[in-house]
Order: C-alpha cells, then structure tokens, then sequence
C-alpha cells in the first residue's frame, strides 16, 4: 500500500488557522512538530523500503534477518514474534515466505522436539552481511548532521518519545 503524506508542510500560521476551525483548543506547535516527526519517519521509512527493493526484501524481512543473524542457535517463531511485536500468524508469513526465498530454515528444537527454531541459511547469512555495510553509512550520512553534542539530547528526546507513544491511543 503506498504511503501518502503531505509533501509540502503548511507553515504555523497556516496549520493554526486550518486547525482551529476544526479544534478550538490546539496547539498548532504540538501539530507543527508531530507533522515534522511523521515526514521525516515516512521519508526514512519509504529510503529503506527503496533500499531493500532490489534485494526482494521488506523491512519486516530485513528485521528477521538482523534478528536471527545475532542468534546463530535460532529462535522459536514465537520469541520472534514477540521481540518484534506482531502475531504469531505474521511471523509464520514471514518465516514461509523467507523459507522459499531460502533466507531462513527450520529445525528441530534441540530440547523440545515437537518445536522448531529458525536459522539463517548460508544465503541469508550472506544477504544480510552484504546489506548492512551498504546500509550503515546511509544511516550515519542522516544521522551525521547531528554535532556530538547534540546527539545524546536528541537520543534522549526520541527514547522520551517511544516511551510515550501510547498516549495516543488513549
């Protein structure tokens, strides 16, 4: 599904006037920044959606990928699930289709036999090697207009932020 956003952000005053015929009591500076805040995760999102393109990959792929690259044991399809927040049914998709990719495999749980844990494949190992040195300095170029000074603040504002983003749904 394609991920549409506005291209152009309306200024304060713009935003203000809009908004207040709609909401009486808002604060176009909250909206200003959660506009701001959704352009720049919609662009970063839809850069490595444009990166993994090639590779046939989802981001939710690249994550297994990652994931199981640092569990060389494997992992039960449930423990995924949960350290990537989706269902048990989503994984099992994932799994499937990255199987027939030959991405990952399935084998027997060394301590329950009647489960199963998931490993990379040779072919994983060597995609998900390949990704991440071509990836990283992308990330590092974004990351970079940040001094060394600023970036703690800002790791501390975003941590501030992830911890709180239920309070939308509130």
């Amino acid at each position: 599904m394609a991920k549409l956003f506005i291209q152009e952000l309306p200024s304060h005053e713009e935003l203000q006037s809009s908004i207040s015929r709609l909401h009486e009591n808002s604060d176009p500076w909250v909206l200003y920044s959660n506009l701001q805040f959704l352009k720049v995760a919609t662009e970063l999102e839809n850069q490595f959606d444009s990166f993994l393109a090639p590779y046939n990959l989802s981001s939710g792929r690249f994550t297994l990928l990652y994931i199981l690259n640092d569990t060389p044991a494997g992992i039960i399809p449930s423990e995924l699930s949960h350290r990537v927040g989706v269902t048990q049914a989503t994984i099992s998709g994932l799994i499937n289709s990255m199987e027939k990719a030959e991405l990952v495999k399935r084998e027997m749980h060394e301590k329950d036999g009647r489960s199963f844990v998931i490993k990379l494949t040779d072919k994983g190992q060597t995609l998900i090697r390949e990704l991440i040195p071509q990836w990283v300095p992308k990330v590092s170029s974004f990351w970079g207009q940040f001094s060394a000074d600023e970036r703690p603040l800002v790791s501390s504002i975003l941590e501030k932020m992830v911890k709180h983003t239920g309070a939308i749904t509130k």
